[in-house]
């Protein structure tokens, strides 16, 4: 079946934007440049703030002055952020290009596809849109994973910072493609008062949507905690770093591979039960690795990376999946950007004490800290059941 140009354009679009080099050990190069764990986390700690408290108004403007334009801004933003955090060593001007770089991904979440969606509506083919959309997430992954492993290699033959640059550098070619060959049409406007108080009114109207943006605020510590995790937990092992790419790529696999069944997965616990198993068993199963040295403990936590891949795999599916069953239709787009900042704000509270843990303590401690964590994910479905049990024994 023929796509549109600016449908392929898209694709091309989310595989420049998301060729991150140096994402399997960023954390590892912070270390190298003299920073603790807790140190180079409270780094990601500025990403996650400056992203959580810039979704929403990042979304305004795209919807006020332009999404082509905020996609095109945003790639600027980011490959200038990655090119000074390549070449720069002090804290302050890192946190500053964290913080850079936490807005410019808030400009690019959830930009793109309004745009393309917004497109393939006007001229009517929005099934050719689902099916572009499914690429362009497919080779999100296959461009984190081909960019991942090639950078492990590059950053052994020669820094771990150059593999900054090479990200900003394919980062920097998404701007052209995104101005020249993405299409955009008349919007409908809105404000950034519009935007707030529908927010509010779906908090305080939807009880249902309360609990799950809570559930999916708690899960996400675990999620975005695993996936920092890879990297202390390989350096604790003794991985090879020209290893580190390929193990990186082959856990994006699983949770590509884990995306196209989250049905099947979650069909016994149910979509948030399930995912908070896999994360709990995950983190103690790599718990667990610590006790061994060698082969051993390799084994056993890439187990825990695996379980915890396909937990990653099914996270963002099964959050558009719950917030699309709850919240109403002219609230829908600001349900998912308020959810996605409470992940990520409730992630950047956690991030600092998981490194000191881990720092301090040895990741067995960091792991259990985070399966405690985890499971109050359960809290609020206990409460609903002891309000249905006491309801049932009134009547």
């Amino acid at each position: 079946m023929r796509v549109e140009p600016f449908g392929l354009a898209f694709i091309v679009f989310r595989f420049s934007r998301n060729s991150y080099f140096h994402v399997a050990f960023s954390v590892l190069y912070f270390q190298s440049l003299g920073f603790s764990l807790a140190t180079a986390l409270s780094l990601e700690s500025f990403y996650y703030v400056a992203k959580a408290g810039l979704e929403v108004p990042s979304g305004v403007f795209a919807d006020r002055v332009g999404r082509k334009l905020t996609l095109v801004v945003g790639s600027l933003i980011a490959a200038s952020c990655y090119l000074g955090l390549g070449l720069c060593d002090q804290y302050w001007q890192m946190m500053l290009f964290e913080a850079g770089l936490g807005l410019s991904m808030s400009m690019a979440s959830g930009t793109d596809s309004a745009l393309v969606y917004d497109e393939y509506r006007a001229i009517g083919k929005i099934r050719e849109y689902e099916r572009v959309e499914s690429a362009g997430w497919g080779m999100r992954n296959i461009a984190r994973g081909l960019a991942s492993a090639f950078g492990s290699v590059f950053a052994a033959w020669y820094t771990m910072g150059s593999t900054f640059i090479l990200t900003s550098i394919a980062i920097f070619i998404s701007a052209p493609v995104a101005a020249i060959f993405l299409r955009e049409g008349n919007r409908k406007s809105t404000t950034l008062k519009g935007v707030v108080l529908s927010a509010v009114s779906l908090a305080q109207r939807n009880g249902e949507y309360r609990r799950i943006l809570l559930q999916f605020a708690i899960i996400t510590i675990g999620v975005k905690a695993g996936f920092w995790a890879f990297q202390p937990f390989s350096d604790l092992h003794h991985i090879p770093l020209q290893w580190i790419g390929a193990c990186f790529t082959a856990l994006l696999f699983v949770s590509l591979v884990a995306s196209f069944f989250v049905e099947r997965i979650c069909g016994l616990f149910g979509l948030l039960h399930t995912q908070t198993a896999l994360i709990v068993a995950a983190f103690v199963i790599m718990s667990l690795s610590f006790a061994s040295t060698g082969v051993a403990g390799i084994v056993i936590v890439s187990i825990g990376l695996a379980l915890h891949a396909v937990a990653q795999g099914i996270s963002d599916p099964i959050m558009r999946i719950l917030i699309n069953r709850y919240a109403e239709s002219e609230s829908r787009a600001t349900a998912m950007s308020v959810a996605s900042m409470a992940g990520d704000g409730a992630f950047s509270l956690v991030a600092p004490l998981f490194g000191y843990l881990i720092d301090k303590h040895g990741g067995a401690a960091g792991s259990l800290a985070i399966v405690l964590v985890s499971l109050s994910a359960l809290y609020p479905d206990l409460i609903g059941r002891q309000k249905m049990q006491r309801k049932a024994l009134s009547s």
